[in-house]
Order: C-alpha cells, then sequence, then structure tokens
C-alpha cells in the first residue's frame, strides 16, 4: 500500500520539525543510518524502502512488537512508520508511548473503531497520520484530539457517510484533508469551519451533490478541491459552489453535469485549473466564465459538445491549455481560438471536425501543441492556410502528423503537412484530380454485375475475380453525371472481408440513398487486396453511367440490409429499485438483436441481449442511481458502420407519501375554501338584489317620450318590474 501514503511519505521528508529539532545529520552520518531489523515470523516482518521509513506487516500482535522495538532505538531514527496489520478491528491504545514520529498510516481492511487514548504517549508532536482503505464510520475526533499539531489526515477508502461540525474539532492545524472513496452524501455547512489552515480537500469517489457542495460555508483557505467520480447532476451554475477566494485547482470530471450556465462559479475568482473532463456536458453558454478570468488550465474532454461560441470564452485571457478531445466538434474556427490571447496547448483529438476556417490560425497564433488525430478532415482547398500555417508553425512533428485526410479519396490517410497545396482542389480541378484514375487503361477485377433500386436503397451486386482475393471492403462512392464532368454525390464506409464469405467472387452491398429518377450516376467500390508480399493495394470498380430507375428488389440473402437503429428509449427508475424500459427500433420491420448495457459513472453492472421485436426489459435490485442506460443493434456478418448508442440517464423516483395528517390538512383546507366561496356568494347576491324605483319621468306626459323611452330601457336591465 505503499502508494497510498505516498503524499505522507513526500510531506514528512520536506516538513519542518516543531523545536527542539535535532540536529541535521551530516553526509556520513546518512551513510551509516541502518533499517532497524525487526522480524519475528509470522507476527510481524519490517523493512526500509528509504532511509527513515518503516513499513511493517503482521498480525493483531505487530505493533505492540515494534513499539518496543522502536523505543530502544535512538530518538528521530525513524520519521515514517507505515504499518499493515491483519485480524484488527480496533485501534486500542496508548499505541506508541514514547516514540517520536513525525508520520504514521495504519491499515488493515478491518479497522472500525480507534480508542480514543489511541495516540496519546508520543514523544514529539504527529504531523501527519493515514488510516486509509478500513471501514470507519466516522471521523475519530476523540482519537485526533490528543494530536493538535496535525497537519496531514488521510481516511480515504472508508465507509463514513456523513460529516458533520465536530468531526475535525479542535484540529486546526490540518491543511491537507483527504477523504475520497467513502460514501459521503451529506456534509454539515459548518463542516469545515474552524478550520484556518486547509489548503487541499481531497472528496473524490463519494456521493455528493451539488445541493450538498452549495449549502457549505465559505472555504477562504482551500486552494486545491477533488470532487470527481461523485453524483454531481444538472447545469453548473454562479452558485452552485460556496464562496473560495483562495481556490486554485477545481476538479470535477466523472460526474452529470450537462451544461455551464453563464456566469458559473462566480465565487472562485482565483481559479487557474478547471478539470471537467468525462461529464455530459453539451451547451456551454455565452460568458459562461465570465468570473474565471485567471484560468489558465481548461479540461472538457469526453463532453458532448458540439460547438464552442468565442462569447463562452472570451473571458478566459490567460488561458494556456484547453482539451476538448473526444466531443462532437464539427469545425475549428477563429472564435475559438482568436480570444485565447496565450493559448499554448489546444488538444481537439476524436471530433467530427472536417473544416478549418481559412482564419482560425494567424502566423503569430502562439501555439506550441495541437492535436486534430480521428478527426475526418476535408483536404480541398478550404485547407490551404491551415497546410500553410502547419508547416511553418514550430509545433512538433508528432503533433503535425495527427491532420490526416478523411476526404477526397485520392487523399484519404494522407498526412496533410506532406501534401502539397497544389493537391489541395475544389470544384472543377477536384473533380477532374478524382476522375483521372477513372478514366484511365487499368485491367478490371471487380465489376457491377446488377442494380436494383426500390425508392429507399440501391442493392448492388458486384463480380470479383478471382485473383482479387483475398480482400477486404473499404467505401462505397457514387458519381452523378454534370454536363462533361463528373461529381462525387456520396461515399459510403463499408465493411466485409472475403475470407468469412460463402463465395468471394460476389458482394453484395446495399447503400440507403436518396438519389433523383432518370439522372445517371457511376458506382464504384474500393477493395483492398493482400498481395503475396503481405503487402496491400487497392482494387477499385466501377461501372459504367447507369441511369436511375425504380424497379421491384430481388430478396437476397447476401445483400447487406439497411442496419437498423435505436431512435429512442424510455427508462424509469422505480423506488424499489427496478428499472423498467422500452427502446424503439427502426425500422422495426428487419430481424435484429438489441445490445442493452446499465452503466455507472463509466462502469458497466449489467448487459443483456434483446431481439429487436421486443425490446422491452427490468433490471433489479439497483441503487438510486444516476445511470447510465445504452441500447445500440447488433447483427452479424458484414454490415455499413454501426450508429452509435443510443443513451439517456435515470434517476430513481421518490414519491411522497401522504399521512393522516396530510388528508385532514386537506380537509379543513377544502371545507375553508367552500365557506369562503360560500360568504362572497352571499354578500354579493345582497348587494345586487333588486329595488323598485320610480322617477318623474315615467309619469306621463311631464317627460319627454324619446327620453323616457331610453331611461325605460336602462332600467329594464339592472331592475324587475
Amino acid at each position: 500500500m505503499w502508494w497510498l501514503t505516498l503524499s505522507l511519505i513526500w510531506w514528512c521528508g520536506t516538513a519542518a520539525i516543531p523545536s527542539p529539532r535535532p540536529q541535521p545529520l551530516l553526509p556520513y552520518q546518512q551513510e551509516q543510518w541502518k533499517c532497524p531489523e525487526i522480524a519475528q515470523q509470522p507476527v510481524v516482518e519490517c523493512s526500509c524502502d528509504m532511509p527513515h521509513t518503516l513499513r511493517c506487516t503482521g498480525d493483531k500482535t505487530a505493533m505492540q512488537i515494534i513499539a518496543r522495538k522502536l523505543r530502544s532505538m535512538r530518538a528521530a531514527s525513524i520519521s515514517l512508520l507505515d504499518c499493515t496489520v491483519q485480524n484488527v478491528s480496533v485501534v486500542s491504545g496508548p499505541l506508541l508511548e514514547g516514540i517520536s514520529l513525525h508520520g504514521l498510516v495504519i491499515s488493515s481492511g478491518q479497522i472500525k473503531e480507534v480508542d480514543p487514548v489511541a495516540f496519546e504517549g508520543l514523544s514529539s508532536p504527529l504531523q501527519a497520520l493515514g488510516l486509509p482503505n478500513n471501514q470507519l464510520l466516522s471521523v475519530p475526533t476523540l482519537a485526533l484530539n490528543s494530536l493538535p499539531e496535525l497537519d496531514r489526515l488521510d481516511l480515504s477508502g472508508n465507509q463514513m457517510k456523513m460529516l458533520d461540525g465536530g468531526s475535525f474539532k479542535g484540529l486546526k492545524n490540518l491543511s491537507f484533508i483527504d477523504l475520497s472513496n467513502n460514501l459521503i452524501a451529506k456534509l454539515a455547512p459548518n463542516t469545515f469551519d474552524n478550520l484556518p489552515q486547509l489548503k487541499i480537500l481531497r472528496l473524490r469517489g463519494n456521493r455528493l451533490t451539488l445541493a450538498a457542495i452549495n449549502r457549505l460555508n465559505s472555504l477562504p483557505t482551500t486552494e486545491d478541491l477533488d470532487i470527481s467520480e461523485n453524483q454531481l447532476v444538472g447545469p453548473l451554475g454562479p452558485k452552485s459552489f460556496p464562496k473560495m477566494e483562495s481556490l486554485k485547482d477545481l476538479q470535477l470530471s466523472h460526474n452529470s453535469l450537462s451544461s455551464v450556465k453563464m456566469g458559473a462559479l462566480q465565487g472562485l475568482m482565483n481559479l487557474t485549473t478547471l478539470r471537467l473532463q468525462h461529464n455530459l456536458i453539451d451547451v456551454i453558454e455565452d460568458h459562461a466564465f465570465i468570473h474565471l478570468t485567471t484560468l489558465v488550465t481548461l479540461d472538457l474532454a469526453h463532453n458532448r459538445i458540439v460547438a464552442v461560441s468565442g462569447a463562452s470564452l472570451a473571458h478566459l485571457s490567460y488561458l494556456t491549455e484547453l482539451d476538448l478531445r473526444h466531443n462532437f466538434l464539427r469545425a475549428l474556427t477563429a472564435d475559438l481560438i482568436l480570444p485565447l490571447k496565450y493559448l499554448k496547448v489546444l488538444k481537439l483529438d476524436e471530433n467530427d471536425i472536417s473544416i478549418i476556417a481559412s482564419d482560425a490560425l494567424k502566423p503569430n497564433t502562439v501555439l506550441k501543441h495541437l492535436t486534430l488525430l480521428e478527426n475526418p478532415l476535408n483536404c480541398d482547398c478550404s485547407l490551404i492556410d491551415f497546410s500553410m500555417w502547419l508547416t511553418n508553425s514550430s509545433i512538433q512533428a508528432e503533433d503535425k502528423a495527427t491532420a490526416i485526410c478523411a476526404t477526397p479519396p485520392s487523399l484519404e490517410n494522407g498526412l496533410l503537412m506532406e501534401i502539397p497545396t497544389e493537391s489541395l482542389l475544389c470544384g472543377e480541378d477536384e473533380q477532374e484530380s478524382i476522375m483521372a484514375p477513372l478514366s484511365t487503361p487499368y485491367k478490371a477485377k471487380v465489376s457491377l454485375k446488377d442494380l436494383k433500386y426500390d425508392g429507399k436503397a440501391i442493392n448492388l451486386s458486384w463480380n470479383v475475380e478471382e485473383e482479387a482475393t483475398p480482400y477486404t471492403c473499404d467505401a462505397i462512392f457514387i458519381y452523378e453525371e454534370e454536363g462533361l464532368n463528373e461529381i462525387l454525390l456520396e461515399s459510403y464506409p463499408i465493411k466485409c472481408n472475403s475470407s468469412d464469405m460463402m463465395n468471394s467472387k460476389e458482394l453484395q452491398v446495399t447503400v440507403p440513398t436518396s438519389l433523383q429518377l432518370q439522372h445517371k450516376y457511376r458506382y464504384c467500390v474500393a477493395l483492398f487486396g493482400s498481395e503475396k508480399s503481405d503487402d496491400v493495394s487497392l482494387i477499385l470498380g466501377c461501372s459504367d453511367m447507369i441511369p436511375l430507375i425504380q424497379n421491384p428488389v430481388i430478396t437476397n440473402h447476401n445483400f447487406m440490409a439497411q442496419m437498423p437503429k435505436v431512435v429512442s428509449i424510455q427508462a424509469n427508475l422505480s423506488s424499489s429499485g427496478s428499472l423498467s424500459l422500452e427502446a424503439a427500433v427502426y425500422p422495426d420491420s428487419l430481424k435484429c438483436d438489441l445490445n442493452i448495457a446499465i452503466l455507472d459513472q463509466s462502469t458497466l453492472i449489467s448487459q443483456r441481449k434483446l431481439a429487436c421485436e421486443d425490446p422491452k426489459y427490468t433490471f433489479v435490485d439497483l441503487n438510486q442511481g444516476p445511470y447510465r442506460v445504452c441500447a445500440n443493434v447488433v447483427q452479424p456478418g458484414p454490415a455499413i458502420d454501426l450508429p452509435k448508442p443510443k443513451c439517456v440517464t435515470v434517476f430513481k423516483k421518490e414519491y411522497h407519501r401522504f399521512t393522516g395528517l396530510d388528508v385532514a390538512f386537506v380537509t379543513i383546507f377544502s371545507v375553508l375554501c367552500f365557506m369562503v366561496i360560500g360568504l362572497i356568494w352571499g354578500v354579493r347576491k345582497m348587494l345586487l338584489k333588486p329595488k323598485l324605483q320610480t322617477h318623474q319621468c315615467f309619469l306621463p306626459p311631464e317627460c319627454d317620450e324619446n327620453v323616457q323611452h331610453n331611461r325605460y330601457v336602462k332600467l329594464q336591465a339592472t331592475t324587475k318590474l
């Protein structure tokens, strides 16, 4: 378990020793230091992997044997004692009375309790204590009361579920607390109050929510906070975190944050590093980081971001490193880069970038690292400016080699930095370059045998000559005749291996398309063949220009049918832990299998295969979530590239149970409402009660006839006669 105490070892080797201080050892004295010989099989065995650090393993009596040996040694000869003991559930005490140590680590995997006097009687103040990977249910506050000088505390890997205001009572010198990998879901607002020296707080791998974090009081001295792998769900907004004026490093990775709102994290005005990788972020609002003007490093990798506007990053004047790997960006534009004047590292691997704007990168751009691996770059004339910048930039050669062309077919898999700019063509020039190989004579190895079109998909049947085998499939290209030219309209990647086919001389391919009837098209298939020398060669077969007509499709089991896909998932997690789901597959007329997976923070916890005809199932014995439910179509044999799995996130629904008190309250409230309504109706009826009125205008003939008639009509509208 040496890695668990690495931070304690480092501290013990660098921390100041409280007075009175022993005199520093001279070089010859350091060389003479010897590891104490403590060995009594099978009770205890000790060794030293570095000076003044003693590591021991043993049973429940090991600590007493070690203590007796250390008391007989010269003071300050051991700085760190790291013990792994077995069959110990209680740390009794006084454990190491009369011994001088700076750091102590005890782990058994079973410790549930620490005696209040366990650490009393040490001859020097203990400054680093670790009790990791045990079964503590709470902070051993009483035992820690005898260590007022404690600076570092490691309680990671235990079973604590909550912390209260008294958990760290009296430990005013703590600067480092590690509570990672517990079960903490609740934090009292004053949990970390009265810790004026707290600099580093580790809460990774717990069950904290944004609401639990938001309720904390201000942490004015904390500089490093890790809340990765918790249950932070929803948008990251201005009030998501308490005020932390000294915070510099915030880690929020591996959660379920959905977006970054305008003015997010406004209380963290001195933040320099923000890590948000492995979340569900799809939107970064304009002015999202307006309060984080000191940010230097921003990690947004492994999210769902489609676009990043200039307004969302414009306030990050000092940002030097931006990681956007594994998102869904479509283009690299000036909006993303130009506001970031000091940006030196930009990682864009595994996106959908096909376009790089000509003004995105300027000669004065200070980028030192730029990576674009696994992006479908379209290497046409629009990339000339980027190609020139790439060639003349000072970024490393391995970074330049990540810019790989995906289209056009003539440049596929080519390194952009190795392609002459005159080969980056557009329009007619590009078509002439693409069609040139098709117009040159070549020995046909693949030819089109038959074509059927049913209005939705084209079924192509190809003859493959024996000398072309073995082969693997690469893509289908469709060209349209336009005057004297041919234009590449569509391309589809296909997968097949002739060694898996019953008849490798017949290749059946089905491609979905929306071509126009009566227009003329040429169809080309690209295969890769293996020569005897194991070299790979391109095999290209093309048809003539063929007018498209619709005709019945002859069913053929060798056709590579259109792959069905999952269009939606409905899932519900009940309070009893049952997760019911139903997937919708289109088209539903094809037979296929569904692979259903349940993930908890990227960890697969359950999996099931269903038939597409009945895509319903219920998983049981689950916790409160959140869970990631993903479904994808599984179909054997060669097929067009499968679509990405469809995924949704589900949470447990909590239902309010009405008690007798609730029913009584509702009944009383309803009665009062009826009484008020009845009272209002009665008062209104009294006020509007008809009254007999007399007026001289209705005694003829004193009044004018026209006036009498008008007033009589008005009177009829308000009284009874």
